[in-house]
């Protein structure tokens, strides 16, 4: 199949948004541990989170426009913390069901349980392997659909030594992580080939 741009945008809305949002590949897989001002811990999965840079160490992103029973954003708001966190494989359906809105915490409704460390006053997943805390830094409206787009600096990082190559590589292979693509799709990662800095007159070696 193939389609022109405004042959795309006639397309039925579920069929285009389950395009749109599955062609761009497979993403990072996380879950956003938050909590507000009152102290009610929330979980969401997100796939919508890029590398901004590394120095300093930022990350962003993607928020989708907030509506009634959308927490995430409001308490990284009111808090200015939040956890993300991989999902491993087995709680792929946990991770998809806290995509409800619900009326309590997802920490209560699933399998996952809050763990919090010292000075940090946002929630992590306990037993996650790979999971960080960031702080917001600043937020930038896309007008053209009214999704928000979040910097936000890294606090405190942690990736489990076997996954931790000798250059600071993180093998989110090794650690089991999971990836995301679409808006219901999980897969497992399996196989990792690196290679060596590109340069123009060197072909690049496997490492």
């Amino acid at each position: 199949m193939n389609w022109s741009k405004v042959e795309i945008e006639g397309l039925e809305r579920f069929f285009r948004a389950n395009l749109i949002n599955s062609v761009t590949g497979f993403k990072s897989l996380c879950l956003l541990g938050s909590r507000d001002a009152a102290g009610r811990e929330n979980l969401a999965v997100f796939t919508q989170v890029i590398h901004v840079g590394a120095d300093p160490p930022m990350l962003g992103i993607l928020f989708r426009p907030v509506v009634d029973g959308m927490h995430s954003l409001a308490n990284i708001r009111a808090t200015g913390w939040f956890t993300l966190n991989h999902v491993l494989e087995g709680e792929a359906q946990d991770a998809h069901w806290t995509s409800a809105r619900w009326e309590v915490s997802e920490f209560q409704v699933t399998g996952f349980e809050p763990e919090y460390l010292p000075q940090i006053p946002a929630p992590f997943v306990k037993g996650s392997r790979v999971r960080m805390a960031l702080q917001p830094v600043r937020e930038i409206l896309i007008e053209e659909n009214g999704t928000t787009f979040l910097l936000a600096a890294i606090h405190y990082l942690e990736v489990p030594d076997h996954a931790l190559k000798d250059d600071g590589f993180a093998d989110l292979v090794s650690a089991g992580s999971l990836a995301g693509t679409g808006l219901d799709g999980y897969a497992s990662l399996a196989g990792l080939n690196r290679f060596t800095y590109a340069r123009p007159k060197e072909k690049p070696r496997p490492i």
